[in-house]
């Protein structure tokens, strides 16, 4: 096993980031003992705070691992556009959503579905979520950690220990500290993704002969900056599969997604609410066209200053180890923190909503009710507890089964496995007073159903067993724009044949009433 020292001050660096997260969840402890103060934190939060924890909860450690990598390898700028997605979804989710799940006072964004088409909406919804946040943080953990094993130079064999200790610090000031711990680590955290991020341009810059000059026209020559394909195809991973795929997934994350739907309830008023949602998408935004045009820059550092021992790294390993190498010790800490932030304001994010959705939607609606805010405080901790296990033990198995697919491609693919056509749920019940409970609940199944034979037909025993069929199928990329489009449009065309009828009063549920 060949380990590689940290450095004193970087090691320092880290832990003290590590004992300032711990004190401020036993400070916000106290705070967090009813279901309202621990999912919500009081319902409080100013909206710059928002702003902060929005971003950093969706800039995850995928994000700054993968783009980088992505940039620094083949990929190169082909989905530089799909980024600026967040900006219409943000709209969407300030004009439509925030008002709807700020006038219901809800804690689950579930709890909507279920005044508007029923139980089985609530409950198809939750255990979506439920089960997605189940692999996407186990996912999270397991890219943190393997940039922690390459930043050790340890054995693979390190990794499993490397997932544990990483969960359980993270799962630590969590379970403690509640929604509002969560918020003001994501502010921290943020504050250390962007500044980590920020140090190393001039590093490398600086040692470049030709400076910032020389490093835009190698990567000019060198066709670092290709922004890929913009035939119009359902084939390959072209620049509209990325636009249209980021869209929706944005979309759905900004709009009806737990996580953050709790940060528009936690806000302390409308404006607020709203503001951090806008706040969250400005700093977001130059966040992944920073970090993918870092990858660029480390492509011609390596190229051009030799000498590095960055030449023979996969793209995944040189960000990892350029921090430690090439960064000046301390600062390297800090860079440090920003890496493991881009992990843990996810991971926490996480843990948090996931136990709001199962004591909300499962524990308090079907088995508990009518205990006092006390009780239901206390089993959310305790649900964040069992939550956190499962996620340390999804990452094991991430790193022990995992397939061929990029982290990136494999997040997208569980998301669009877990919550397809759940966007156009929310939508359809927003939107139109025409669609009811049954022409909802024959578009969602028929939507899930598709969804599934979409992705047996692409796998290899689909190719194998139906080729042709197989064969005519568009890029997996395209799955989550196709399945809620097929569920809005299936329901309202069910709505029409069908008939309408509404077994409860639609007033405050839709834009019209």
């Amino acid at each position: 096993m060949n380990e590689f020292n940290i450095r004193l001050a970087d090691q320092l660096v880290v832990v003290l980031g590590f004992l300032l997260f711990i004190v401020i969840g036993i400070r916000c402890s106290k705070d967090s003992q009813t279901d309202e103060g621990y999912f919500l934190a009081g319902r409080s939060m100013p909206g710059w705070v928002i702003g902060f924890s929005v971003m950093a909860t969706i800039v995850s450690s995928v994000t700054f691992l993968a783009l980088p990598a992505f940039a620094f390898g083949s990929g190169n700028w082909q989905n530089f556009f799909a980024h600026f997605g967040y900006i219409p979804a943000t709209l969407i989710a300030i004009y439509i959503f925030i008002p709807l799940f700020r006038s219901t006072r809800v804690i689950s964004a579930y709890e909507y579905l279920e005044r508007r088409f029923g139980l089985w909406a609530r409950m198809y919804a939750a255990s979506s979520f439920t089960v997605f946040h189940f692999f996407r943080t186990g996912l999270v953990l397991y890219a943190i950690s393997l940039a922690i094993q390459s930043i050790l130079q340890t054995d693979i064999s390190s990794i499993p220990f490397i997932i544990i200790i990483g969960g359980v610090l993270v799962s630590a000031y969590t379970i403690v500290g509640g929604l509002k711990a969560v918020i003001w680590t994501d502010v921290l955290q943020g504050i250390a993704l962007i500044g980590g991020g920020l140090i190393c341009l001039p590093i490398i810059v600086s040692q470049l002969p030709g400076g910032f000059t020389e490093l835009l026209q190698v990567a000019s020559t060198d066709n670092k900056f290709d922004l890929g394909s913009t035939e119009l195809t359902l084939e390959g991973k072209t620049i509209w599969a990325y636009m249209f795929a980021e869209f929706m997934i944005l979309m759905h994350l900004m709009g009806v997604d737990q996580t953050n739907v709790q940060r528009y309830a936690a806000a302390s008023s409308d404006k607020a609410a709203s503001r951090g949602a806008l706040i969250g998408c400005l700093l977001a935004v130059p966040t992944w066209s920073y970090f993918l045009f870092l990858g660029t820059c480390l492509y011609v550092f390596v190229k051009m200053v030799p000498d590095t021992g960055l030449t023979d790294l996969s793209p995944d390993a040189v960000f990892p180890r350029f921090i430690l190498t090439q960064v000046p010790a301390g600062f390297g800490g800090l860079v440090l923190i920003g890496l493991l932030a881009s992990a843990m304001s996810t991971l926490d994010s996480s843990i948090n909503a996931t136990a709001a959705t199962v004591t909300n939607d499962f524990y308090k609606r079907l088995w508990v009710k009518n205990r006092d805010p006390f009780h239901y405080g206390k089993v959310g901790k305790l649900v964040s507890l069992l939550f956190s296990g499962v996620m340390i033990g999804t990452a094991c198995g991430i790193h022990y089964f995992r397939a061929s697919e990029t982290l990136d491609d494999f997040q997208r693919m569980i998301l669009t496995v877990f919550t397809g056509g759940l966007l156009s749920l929310f939508l359809l019940g927003l939107t139109t007073t025409r669609v009811d409970s049954r022409a909802a609940l024959v578009a969602t199944a028929a939507t899930v159903l598709s969804v599934v034979s979409w992705l047996f037909l692409i796998s290899p025993v689909g190719e194998q067993w139906f080729p042709k069929l197989s064969g005519l199928m568009p890029d997996n990329f395209w799955i989550s724009t196709f399945a809620n489009l097929f569920l809005f449009f299936l329901a309202y065309g069910l709505s029409q044949w069908l008939g309408t009828h509404h077994e409860k009063d639609l007033s405050g549920l839709t834009i019209w009433k």
